[in-house]
């Protein structure tokens, strides 16, 4: 007894010195030294020994505030390709907190306008500008995405311009941080070597256009909704797919908000979150579709309300079939090429 109080009272004194000793200026500079050091000689964590389809969820929540989760974006990336599904707020900051390699960006697929879609096309641009992306960034999108680009475009003319007279035309030519729009109508397919995209109609009216993307790479496959109900162009898509990653909507958490809501009298409230039920995916409509269709993966995201705590996912998960889960932000998916495997991991 007497030793273990011994050690104990020993470790507090260490950690007492050590946290006084980061009053030291001499201490809070060497520790600076080592742990910038540290941090500039990282690369990034993306690292493709054999072919695969990557997928890392940079975002799973939606308009309603979840403070642990930015909304809606996914990055999709195999040895030769890199891509981005929308970029809602948040989703940057895990970007490159997992040091994904955004120098080699080649664009960003946008579903629909909503703004948690498209509220960070800039930080992706300006982010992936700054680490020397080599080419315009395309946005790419249904009909309407010439008019988000132009706007960003006229928008942030003057941050460009700063920018570029700040630290000189060699580091960031101004013409690379002009965004680039690129149109595909429903049925078409952008083919970039062995990476094939193909765009598929949503479901999320009244909001017009909405679609979905189909990603195929040597013989894997993934399938990104967007916000949508599920509907037979859902079915059509998922046919022997690897992974969908598909809006999802709690009806029972969603309900509780909406009386509660009622009952405290927060009638714009009650009327916004009622809205909200009929343009979303069912967590039981994603059951259905599981049990009905020969996908091997469903991930849920764009979570309408993203779970909060414990409870709130327990009732997320309420009857998920064991090939379904709840997506968290850096949450990686790895499709090996040649294989039926699907690795899920988080940063």
């Amino acid at each position: 007894m007497y030793k273990l109080v011994t050690i104990l009272v020993a470790l507090m004194i260490i950690f007492t010195l050590s946290v006084a000793s980061l009053e030291i200026a001499s201490v809070q500079d060497l520790l600076m030294r080592y742990l910038t050091k540290a941090a500039m000689s990282q690369t990034s964590e993306v690292v493709h020994e054999k072919k695969a389809l990557k997928v890392f969820v940079c975002g799973t929540s939606s308009p309603i505030p979840s403070p642990d989760r930015a909304q809606s974006c996914i990055a999709v990336l195999t040895p030769e390709h890199f891509y981005i599904v929308d970029s809602g707020a948040g989703s940057t900051d895990n970007l490159i907190s997992s040091r994904l390699p955004t120098d080699r960006l080649q664009g960003l697929f946008i579903t629909h306008f909503h703004s948690d879609h498209i509220a960070e096309i800039p930080e992706v641009n300006l982010n992936s500008w700054i680490q020397g992306r080599a080419e315009p960034l395309k946005i790419i999108g249904p009909p309407g995405i010439e008019k988000i680009v132009t706007g960003l475009n006229m928008a942030y003319a003057l941050d460009r311009q700063y920018r570029t007279e700040h630290h000189g035309t060699d580091l960031l030519p101004p013409t690379l941080g002009v965004l680039k729009a690129r149109t595909l109508s429903i049925g078409e397919v952008l083919q970039d070597g062995d990476l094939r995209v193909t765009v598929f109609q949503a479901d999320h009216a009244p909001v017009q256009p909405a679609v979905g993307y189909k990603f195929e790479y040597q013989g894997r496959s993934l399938v990104i909704s967007g916000d949508s109900r599920v509907t037979e162009h859902t079915y059509q898509m998922v046919e022997g797919a690897d992974l969908l990653l598909h809006d999802a909507l709690s009806e029972p958490t969603l309900s509780h908000l909406i009386e509660a809501a009622a009952a405290a009298g927060l009638s714009r409230n009650e009327k916004i979150l009622s809205d909200v039920l009929d343009y979303h995916a069912w967590t039981s409509s994603l059951r259905e579709l599981g049990e009905q269709s020969n996908v091997r993966m469903v991930a849920y995201y764009h979570l309408v309300p993203a779970p909060r705590n414990i409870l709130m996912q327990k009732i997320f998960e309420r009857d998920l079939p064991k090939n379904h889960l709840i997506a968290k932000d850096k949450m990686w998916f790895d499709l090996p090429a040649g294989s039926k495997e699907i690795i899920v991991s988080e940063d």
